[in-house]
């Protein structure tokens, strides 16, 4: 079985994140699959989203993305399950099948996007990740393991990168590009942080072998109003 699976913790993403995320599979996957989201407030999701209630008995430092290890438990799921993960601000533009046919049974992620700026960098973005179920299990054990794990590491995943690069391996970089570095420019944005924006509206070039669009930092996802977002993102 497929589990295509995302994480909503805190308020930094609402429901219709999720919502809007199941939607984009439904249109973009065909292989048969369930959809997963893991959080620990169900308000407004839609009905057809599996939902698996966060623990709640963790350690304090277990907040917003460092909940992404959680994923590779030994309790999710079974051996032979498949699981692929996004991030909730991600836009799916096109099929997505080959994200679950390619490499069977590796251990696979997006390049960090900071690839933009070190074109050789060989560096996990835990945006996007597929695995086989039940065999990355020690991410989340050695986590719940060392309360010094959020201290040392600026991000789950430069955690889940140093305790498991030597079995990952990357998705195709023109599979999955950074919308505001590789589909537009920084150079068009406007702004810091909350305030950032495009300077203005396009309609960009995508290549057609792209198929998701990465948004990280800012501007966030819901203030774009590029057509391509729009005509997705729903």
């Amino acid at each position: 079985m497929l589990h295509v699976v995302c994480v909503k913790h805190g308020n930094k993403f609402s429901s219709l994140y999720v919502n809007r995320l199941r939607n984009m599979i439904q249109r973009h996957l065909s292989v048969p699959h369930e959809f997963w989201c893991f959080t620990e407030d169900n308000t407004d999701i839609d009905p057809g989203v599996k939902i698996h209630t966060l623990p709640l008995n963790v350690p304090s430092y277990v907040q917003g993305w460092w909940w992404k290890p959680y994923l590779f438990s030994d309790e999710h799921f079974e051996h032979s399950d498949t699981v692929l993960f996004f991030d909730l601000d991600m836009v799916i533009v096109a099929n997505i099948d080959h994200f679950v046919t390619y490499k069977p049974g590796a251990f696979l992620g997006l390049r960090d996007v900071s690839r933009v700026f070190n074109p050789t960098r060989q560096k996990l973005g835990s945006a996007v990740m597929r695995w086989q179920a039940k065999t990355q299990d020690r991410l989340w054990s050695e986590l719940l393991r060392d309360d010094q794990v959020t201290q040392v590491y600026r991000g789950d995943q430069e955690y889940l990168w140093d305790r498991a690069k030597q079995c990952i391996q990357f998705f195709p970089d023109i599979w999955i590009q950074s919308y505001k570095w590789e589909i537009r420019n920084r150079r068009e944005i406007t702004g810091k942080r909350e305030n950032a924006r495009f300077n203005d509206v396009k309609n960009p070039n995508i290549c057609k072998d792209t198929s998701v669009l990465a948004f990280h930092g800012y501007p966030s996802l819901e203030l774009v109003k590029d057509p391509v977002i729009l005509d997705n993102w729903l």
